[in-house]
């Protein structure tokens, strides 16, 4: 069963949203088009068309976009937190519509546009088949090497694929990085605490990996980001040689 995508959109975007008041970080443009557009590519060729966009910040703008949009085979459903809930309360905060066990979340500011999850993903076999069968209550985190891990969350993982450690944001140089993309049993999305903001990075993570239920996958780079000026910049240059 092809999971259920959700797309984490609940962030002010703080920085770059100077350059972009009136609009979610989701919608900033990026050659040319709204980054969603890009990530709904990425799905659609991936042949997962059901997704579910958890909003928060201006997700009134948002919600007019879509509808606005023209229809494309992908079956998009919005959700809106009432409050800044953070990665992990967001992720709660949507349980009830989710369809899939295991669910695939992404971060609604970054892009692993070498990812052919298409071909990982298969009925009766494949990677994706193998791994839950090897790790079947396990959270999959998957990650790329970056020579600019300071930037994102560092992912330490032992031989047998276990991630043993999970620095969100440290200060190493070179390593191996979260992509912001998780396949995750239900059960997991159950045992977030509810009614209050909770960070998958920094709270959920770390406890998984502790427990030995967190286990690494590893993806081609590069690793996008628009979250800041420069990461906008380098996103930018990257797509604007693809076709839209």
């Amino acid at each position: 069963m092809i999971p259920h995508a959700i797309i984490l959109l609940g962030g002010k975007g703080t920085r770059i949203a100077a350059h972009f008041p009136d609009r979610p970080k989701c919608l900033v443009p990026v050659a040319g088009r709204p980054f969603l557009e890009w990530q709904f590519d990425w799905l659609r060729r991936n042949g997962i068309c059901r997704v579910l966009l958890a909003a928060g910040h201006l997700a009134d703008v948002l919600a007019d976009y879509l509808a606005a949009r023209p229809a494309d085979g992908l079956e998009i459903a919005l959700s809106r937190e009432p409050e800044p809930l953070g990665t992990g309360g967001a992720l709660k905060f949507v349980e009830p519509q989710l369809t899939s066990d295991p669910v695939l979340v992404f971060n609604g500011d970054s892009l692993a546009p070498n990812l052919e999850f298409s071909t990982l993903w298969k009925i009766g076999g494949g990677f994706f088949h193998t791994v839950e069968k090897k790790f079947p209550h396990c959270g999959k985190l998957f990650m790329t090497p970056s020579a600019e891990a300071g930037r994102f969350g560092t992912v330490e993982f032992a031989p047998d694929g276990y991630v043993t450690a999970f620095r969100e944001k440290s200060a190493a140089q070179a390593g191996h990085v979260n992509a912001g993309i998780y396949l995750l049993p239900r059960a997991l999305v159950a045992a977030i605490p509810a009614g209050r903001a909770v960070s998958i990075e920094t709270e959920i993570f770390p406890a998984l990996a502790a427990q030995r239920r967190l286990v690494a996958i590893p993806i081609p780079p590069p690793l996008l980001d628009m979250g800041t000026p420069d990461g906008l910049a380098a996103m930018t240059a990257f797509l604007a040689q693809r076709p839209a």
